[in-house]
């Protein structure tokens, strides 16, 4: 076993020179900004997760931009709020630092590391980051993030978003659903939030869309946020109920579908991989019910996963693409 220091220049050499020789790279960066992309030259078959959060975004912190260049250079891309690691595993060999990924750490910033081939620290590292990947980066999301992006003040690079309370908001909402139709006196002003939403699709090879609706004003509009996931059980008229992989909300819209009462009608706008597979809800249970801390999955019913362990549970018994995860 070997251990080695690594700091600023020779950081970033060891970085880049051991990440274009290895097979394997998977790494869990908090804040990826501008070069990024080319500081961590992550390629085809490599794996990342970033804080690639609305709030990170609009602070500056992670550049949109540099996450599509390593998406298109194939490289698997997730996403997660409260990141703040900076861990790198390289084959049978891992970096722990301070270093975030940006033109301002690897020019201004003194920075420093450990390499270590330690193979409990290996593990324990990867076993942090498969923990941590159950938020893909969906290419609407993406589209959405470049356009929120703002480069940070004082050119640095390191704004951190502003701190959140670790549970206090729901990123997953099991919702529960009944077969049901738009009446037709709305389908022409339905379809107007649909055509939004289509157009707000840019890669329709790797995602869809989907959409419910609210016939009045569900408590869950005044806390999701357009980043959060969704898991839709759909009860059917023959009394099937299928559990549907994760969604991300798009973005919520209403209108008035009564103009004597002010009624409205709330329609949830979402983006799902293409190819999902649902699950009946008694395998849905049989899976979630041992890998759950804390919440109780008994029946359908619409609810916020707050405890944040339970909601990666139920995140992970899909694969990144919305198929069954091997349990």
């Amino acid at each position: 076993m070997t251990t080695t220091s690594l700091s600023n220049e020779v950081l970033w050499e060891t970085l880049s020179t051991r990440i274009k020789s290895a097979k394997y790279v998977e790494a869990a960066i908090a804040y990826f900004g501008n070069n990024g992309s080319k500081l961590l030259p992550l390629r085809n078959g490599h794996r990342l997760i970033v804080n690639m959060s609305v709030a990170t975004v609009k602070a500056g912190s992670t550049d949109p931009r540099e996450i599509e260049k390593l998406i298109d250079r194939g490289v698997e891309v997730f996403t997660r709020r409260n990141l703040h690691a900076k861990i790198v595993i390289l084959d049978n060999a891992v970096i722990i630092g301070s270093a975030n990924i940006s033109k301002h750490s690897n020019e201004v910033l003194d920075e420093a590391a450990i390499l270590t081939n330690d193979p409990l620290t290996v593990r324990r590292a990867q076993e942090f980051i498969d923990r941590l990947c159950t938020e893909p980066v969906l290419p609407e999301y993406l589209e959405q993030c470049k356009l929120l992006y703002k480069p940070p003040r004082f050119g640095t690079g390191e704004t951190e978003s502003p701190r959140q309370p670790r549970v206090a908001h729901a990123k997953l909402w099991m919702v529960n659903l009944v077969e049901a139709s738009v009446p037709e006196s709305e389908i022409e002003r339905y379809e107007q939030g649909e055509e939004k939403a289509r157009k707000l699709l840019k890669d329709s090879s790797r995602s869809e869309l989907s959409s419910f609706q609210w016939s009045y004003k569900p408590k869950m509009v005044d806390e999701l946020k357009t980043e959060d996931w969704i898991i839709q059980t759909i009860t059917y008229k023959d009394k099937t109920a299928l559990v549907f992989p994760p969604a991300q909300l798009r973005f919520i819209d209403h209108y008035v579908r009564n103009t004597e009462s002010g009624k409205e009608r709330y329609v949830f706008h979402l983006e799902m991989p293409k190819g999902r597979q649902a699950l009946t809800w008694k395998d849905f249970q049989r899976i979630a019910k041992p890998v759950l801390s804390s919440q109780g999955i008994s029946k359908p019913r619409t609810k916020p996963i707050r405890d944040i362990e339970d909601a990666d549970a139920i995140l992970r018994i899909w694969t990144p693409r919305g198929r069954k995860a091997k349990h």
